[in-house]
């Protein structure tokens, strides 16, 4: 185990974060995990708006090199562990409770949305994926995706950074109500986040033709 697990502040990674897109939101200094943003806009292909319809929107992000070696170095910390339960789960279980919190960020132009699950894997692919439940209009939103751990809780190697990448244009996609897939990822811009960064993920989405 790391002897990080301190619970630390998360005020103190502000300078590592910098060096991606954007300032970082203000994070609440209890917490050992924030947030990316990913910002649904329409794709170039589209007259109208691709997200009319939607049921569901599931992301998946890919894990990159310091995450991996932290959920691996701290398993309590995964999905299931002792730790993780509680951050991934509710607010009443006595933890940070990411399924009430994530949807419940302060920003402004934050979609209004609830969490309907989280499916942390790593046997191949080193991902995180998020299912929600949109309500209101989806285009222009941003997206809250997490639980990521801080970079003081994660403490990266060389000065690096908590980051998650999109991974194809598979990783963003809408579902309509029954189940099959609404709208898919056209472009994104740029590819990768660190936890607690302000500018957001473009995510440039496409109906899908039948």
């Amino acid at each position: 185990m790391r002897d990080k697990l301190r619970r630390p502040k998360a005020l103190a990674a502000l300078p590592l974060l910098l060096t991606l897109t954007g300032c970082p939101e203000n994070p609440d200094p209890e917490l050992e995990h924030g947030v990316v943003w990913l910002q649904l806009l329409r794709g170039e292909s589209e007259a109208s708006d691709p997200y009319e319809g939607t049921a569901k929107i599931e992301v998946t992000l890919l894990y990159r090199e310091c995450l991996v070696a932290f959920y691996e170095s701290n398993p309590d910390y995964q999905q299931f562990g002792p730790e993780g339960s509680i951050i991934f789960g509710t607010l009443e279980d006595g933890g940070e409770g990411w399924k009430d919190r994530l949807c419940d960020q302060s920003n402004r132009n934050a979609l209004a949305c609830s969490v309907d699950s989280f499916r942390q894997e790593f046997d191949v692919a080193k991902q995180l994926t998020i299912t929600y439940s949109p309500t209101g209009d989806l285009e222009n939103r941003e997206v809250p995706f997490g639980p990521i751990p801080t970079a003081e809780l994660a403490h990266c190697e060389g000065g690096g950074s908590p980051i998650v990448r999109v991974g194809s244009n598979g990783a963003v996609r809408g579902l309509a109500g029954d189940g099959s897939t609404l709208w898919n990822t056209e472009s994104f811009n740029p590819e990768e986040a660190a936890t607690g960064q302000g500018a957001p993920i473009k995510i440039k989405a496409a109906r899908v033709t039948n």
